[in-house]
């Protein structure tokens, strides 16, 4: 369970250096379809398990998507300023810009305020933007820096990984969708982090949206 809180808000297969395209998530090449595990209104939270390669076990995938009136342009200050992300981000405690903030590529520490029975948690998150037409990807995963080693007593969260989707349709409107999965081997059964995990992905969706609807 070290691995259930993210930054809803992070591939092996990207970010192999500070200029590498992404090229996709490790669920990528998996066959299996989301199912629904949790909504509010419209704002659903979707799920599935895919393997993890070479390992013999599955983790799990979790995906929101929801329509927003607002432009990509006013939604990507929620993704990239700290300030913006703890409006959102259910069970942080502190989010830091560490380098390249305003940038394509930027490097975030985050800070997670758990509850029992889990660890204190924490984790640097690597971002990059890429527009594509019409569409904005933000893609992030977990890294290790040397310059902010872990601190005693809090829980260094790895292998996580995910994207950001902004599709813009026109007349103000934007198509947001969120993936997230992690690589790391959970600790703690599906029966304790499953209610958690789906929880706290809705309630991150649900108070992104109402900040863009203010």
């Amino acid at each position: 369970m070290n691995h259930i809180f993210f930054a809803l808000a992070t591939s092996l297969l990207f970010f192999s250096n500070a200029g590498a395209q992404p090229i996709a998530l490790a669920s990528a090449n998996s066959t299996r379809t989301f199912k629904v595990v949790k909504q509010h209104g419209d704002i659903h939270v979707y799920e599935r398990w895919f393997e993890v390669e070479g390992e013999g076990r599955e983790t799990r995938e979790l995906k929101s998507e929801f329509q927003v009136s607002a432009g990509v342009d006013e939604i990507l200050p929620l993704i990239q300023h700290p300030d913006k992300v703890k409006k959102w981000m259910k069970a942080v405690g502190e989010v830091k810009a560490l380098e390249g903030q305003g940038t394509p590529q930027w490097l975030s520490y985050i800070r997670y305020d758990v509850p029992w029975p889990l660890n204190d948690q924490d984790c640097l998150m690597r971002y990059q933007l890429i527009r594509e037409g019409g569409r904005t990807l933000v893609y992030f995963r977990s890294v290790a820096d040397s310059r902010v080693p872990a601190k005693d007593g809090v829980k260094r969260l790895e292998g996580i990984q995910g994207l950001w989707r902004l599709q813009a349709l026109g007349d103000g409107q934007t198509k947001v969708s969120y993936s997230m999965l992690t690589l790391e081997k959970p600790s703690m059964p599906r029966w304790v982090t499953d209610p958690v995990v789906r929880a706290n992905m809705l309630d991150s969706m649900v108070a992104f949206f109402d900040l863009l609807e203010e």
